[in-house]
């Protein structure tokens, strides 16, 4: 029985630690890839596409759509969260952010751009929408966390927009999305499970 104990205690503390690991990573990762040229003239597309850095871009996107996807279903289980159309908004992110890097966006390939362009935004919305379904689930037993929660999702997608509206398409607002994404989890993780972690 001890024995037993032992192993779900070490488990935890390695799911803990690769929670840790994921909330780092994802905004270093896309901060490092971002800025390999300069985000104020390139998306993160344009730099993956068209800059000789497509393998990078693969990379980053497997990557960060797995860690991404493992944070957020860390979050799910530890709330209780069992909405099924939240789920399958995840799991369609992450397809969306896989679609998105694994497609090549070139100018001679019209229709392949708009594709590539439509599961990009497919990605963004599907996220979105999953963690606003999660959020709102806080406001039946934790009030508190749900408002502080809204407050900071709202700064996140509004801000993403403002940097989109103010800076053009480029790669500064992808990265402030990512960025204050990142944050937002962190924050919202500690506020949620800081007494069981």
């Amino acid at each position: 029985m001890l024995t037993n104990l032992n192993k779900q205690h070490f488990r935890k503390k390695e799911i803990t630690w690769l929670a840790v690991f994921a909330i780092i990573m994802i905004p270093l990762g896309t901060y490092l890839f971002g800025t390999k040229e300069s985000p104020f003239y390139y998306t993160l597309s344009m730099i993956g596409n068209r800059l000789g850095y497509r393998l990078n871009f693969i990379i980053w996107g497997i990557v960060t759509g797995l860690l991404l996807t493992f944070f957020i279903i860390r979050l799910f289980v530890l709330k209780s969260f069992h909405n099924q159309r939240a789920r399958r908004l995840l799991v369609w992110s992450l397809v969306f952010l896989l679609l998105t890097v694994l497609i090549p966006t070139l100018e001679h390939l019209p229709v392949l751009k708009v594709f590539h362009v439509l599961v990009a935004i497919g990605f963004a919305v599907s996220l979105t929408l999953s963690l606003y379904l999660f959020i709102k689930h806080l406001s039946y037993n934790d009030q508190k966390a749900y408002s502080s929660s809204m407050v900071m999702f709202y700064i996140v997608v509004g801000g993403s927009l403002l940097m989109l509206f103010v800076f053009g398409m480029n790669g500064i607002f992808e990265l402030f999305f990512f960025i204050s994404l990142s944050i937002f989890l962190g924050i919202l993780n500690r506020k949620l499970f800081k007494k069981r972690d």
